[in-house]
C-alpha cells in the first residue's frame, strides 16, 4: 500500500547558512529532516556525513553534522506526530542470496563473467559506470582497459583488441555511438566480433544527458555504409542486463558479428533488489575457432554454408592472417572481382537465418489471447507489465507482447498476435514509434495506436493507463 503523503515546511537554506556558514550545506539540512521525519536516530546521519567529508577535513565534517543536527532537532520538535512513517530498522545484515544492484552495475558483471579482456570508452552519461565498474575489477581478472581521446579511438582499439583474440567491449551513449559509425563498418567486412552497448538519452546533440529516451533503436539498426548483419538486444531490467551481456559476448563470437545492447538511463541506473547472479556458471562459448597447428592455405574468409568462417588470430604459428577493410578474397587480400564481391556479401547475409535461430522469441504476458496487445521493447516492460494488471484487475482484456531480442526480428508470435488482437498498440519513449516502424518495415504488420513518452522522464503505469483511457483504446 501507498504510504499517505505528508508535506512539511523547513528553512533549509536559512539554517545552512546560519549554522554552517553556507547555503551548500542545504543538503545535509534537508537530510537531517527527512531522518527526524523517519525517526531514525541522529548517529546515522552523523555516520554518513562523517564518511562523505572526511577526506575534506574535520572542519567541513563538523559544519556538515551540525547543519543536520539543526534540523533533525527542528523537525523533531515541530513535527514529530505530523507524519507517521516510521520505518523499523532492519536487524538482520546483508543477505547473501540477493542484492541491490542497477542495470549498469549487472551488464558490467555479465561482461565480466564472460571473460571479457578489454574494453575502452569515452566516458559519456549515462553508460560510464559500466566502463568504472569493469576498470576496478580489470587487474584481478586482467582486463585491458583506456579511457581514449574520443569515441572513434575506443571502438577501432576495440576492434584491434578483438583481432588478437580478446572479447572486447566498448560502451558509450547515442552521441558517442554516431562517431563510432564508420568503424562498425570495420567491424562489419572484416568480421571481427564486438559489444556496443549504447545507454541511450534523449537527442539531438547534447539533449538530455541525464534523462531516459528509447530513440536510437532505428540509427543503431541501420548505422554504417552498406549492408551487414548485426544483432540489437535491449534488457528490460538487471537481471536481464546480466544475462543479455553473456550472450551477447556469445552471439558476437559465435557469427563474428557485432552485437549491440540498448540499454537508457531509467534501465542503467534504477536499482533492484534481485537475486545474486552465478557469475562462475557463465557459458563462454568462443565460436568456430580454427584447427591449432601450420595450415599454409588458412582462410580467414572461407566461403562456408553457414557464412561463418574459422577464426585465427595473428601470430598462430603457420598461419597467415589477413583482415581488410576492402571487399577481399577469401584469404583476406582485396579483390574488385564482381564475383566474389556477390559471394562476400552474400556470406554476411547467409548468417541472419542462423542468428534467428538463438535470439529469443518476445515474451506475452497476461493473458496470452486478449482483446488489446500493447507492443514493448527494453526498459519500459515494467510500467506497461504494471499497467496492464492494473487493467485486468478493472475488467480490461488486455496483455503485452514485450521484446528484448528486437534485431533482426523473430516474427512468428509476432505475427499470431497481432492476428489474435483486436487492437495492437505500441507503447514507445520515443516520439515515432521507431519499434512499430520497425515491426511495419520486417513484416508490414502496423499497429492500431501509438503511445509516445518523450519528456526525458519515464513512463509510469498510472500515465500508461490514463493515455489509453483518453485515447478510448480502453
Amino acid at each position: 500500500d501507498e504510504l499517505e503523503s505528508c508535506h512539511l515546511s523547513a528553512p533549509l537554506e536559512k539554517i545552512a547558512k546560519e549554522v554552517g556558514g553556507s547555503t551548500r550545506m542545504t543538503n545535509a539540512a534537508a537530510l537531517g529532516a527527512a531522518l527526524a521525519v523517519l525517526q531514525f536516530p541522529f548517529n546515522l546521519v552523523e555516520d554518513a556525513l562523517t564518511a562523505k567529508f572526511e577526506r575534506k577535513g574535520d572542519k567541513v565534517v563538523a559544519s556538515n553534522v551540525a547543519v543536520a543536527k539543526a534540523l533533525y532537532d527542528l523537525t523533531t520538535e515541530q513535527f514529530l506526530g505530523t507524519c507517521n512513517q516510521n520505518l523499523s530498522s532492519v536487524k538482520k545484515g546483508p543477505s547473501k542470496d540477493f542484492f541491490f544492484i542497477n542495470g549498469n552495475r549487472a551488464l558490467a558483471l555479465g561482461a565480466m563473467a564472460s571473460n571479457v579482456k578489454w574494453i575502452s570508452a569515452y566516458p559519456m552519461s549515462p553508460s560510464t559506470q559500466v566502463f568504472q565498474d569493469i576498470v576496478s575489477q580489470a587487474h584481478k581478472l586482467n582486463i585491458g582497459t583506456l579511457q581514449v581521446e574520443d569515441e572513434l579511438s575506443a571502438i577501432t582499439m576495440a576492434l584491434g583488441a578483438s583481432v588478437a583474440g580478446a572479447r572486447s567491449f566498448v560502451t558509450t551513449s547515442g552521441g558517442g555511438f554516431s562517431l563510432m559509425v564508420e568503424a562498425l563498418g570495420l567491424a562489419a567486412i572484416t568480421e571481427t566480433p564486438i559489444v556496443i552497448y549504447n545507454a541511450q538519452r534523449p537527442g539531438p546533440a547534447t539533449g538530455l544527458p541525464t534523462r531516459t529516451e528509447q530513440s536510437d533503436l532505428l540509427f543503431m539498426a541501420h548505422a554504417s555504409q552498406g549492408e551487414f548483419p548485426r544483432i540489437l538486444l535491449a534488457p528490460k531490467d538487471p537481471v536481464e542486463g546480466f544475462e543479455v551481456a553473456t550472450r551477447a559476448f556469445n552471439l558476437a563470437d559465435k557469427f563474428q558479428v557485432p552485437v549491440m545492447i540498448l540499454g537508457d538511463q531509467y534501465y542503467a541506473d534504477s536499482m533492484m533488489n534481485i537475486p545474486r547472479f552465478n557469475v562462475t556458471g557463465v557459458n563462454v562459448d568462443r565460436g568456430l575457432i580454427a584447427t591449432a597447428g601450420p595450415n599454409p592455405e588458412y582462410l580467414r574468409y572461407k566461403l562456408t554454408k553457414d557464412g561463418v568462417s574459422p577464426r585465427a588470430f595473428p601470430g598462430d604459428a603457420g598461419k597467415i592472417v589477413v583482415h581488410s577493410g576492402n571487399v577481399h578474397l577469401e584469404n583476406g587480400h582485396i579483390t574488385e572481382n564482381p564475383d566474389l564481391r556477390n559471394a562476400m556479401v552474400e556470406k554476411l547475409m547467409k548468417k541472419v537465418p542462423h542468428i534467428l535461430k538463438f535470439l529469443k522469441p518476445p515474451t506475452i504476458y497476461g493473458k496470452k489471447i486478449a482483446d488489446i496487445t500493447l507492443l514493448t521493447w527494453g526498459s519500459t516492460w515494467g510500467s506497461v507489465n504494471e499497467a496492464i494488471n492494473l487493467l485486468n484487475a478493472e475488467g480490461v482484456s488486455i496483455n503485452q507482447l514485450h521484446f528484448c531480442d528486437v534485431y533482426p526480428l523473430r516474427t512468428k508470435i509476432l505475427k499470431t498476435a497481432f492476428k489474435n488482437a483486436k487492437k495492437v498498440v505500441a507503447v514507445e519513449q520515443n516520439a515515432t514509434s521507431q519499434f512499430a516502424r520497425l515491426v511495419r518495415m520486417e513484416t508490414g504488420l502496423s499497429v492500431n495506436h501509438h503511445i509516445n513518452k518523450y519528456d526525458g522522464r519515464q513512463m509510469t503505469a498510472r500515465w500508461v493507463m490514463t493515455q489509453l483511457k483518453e485515447a478510448g483504446i480502453v
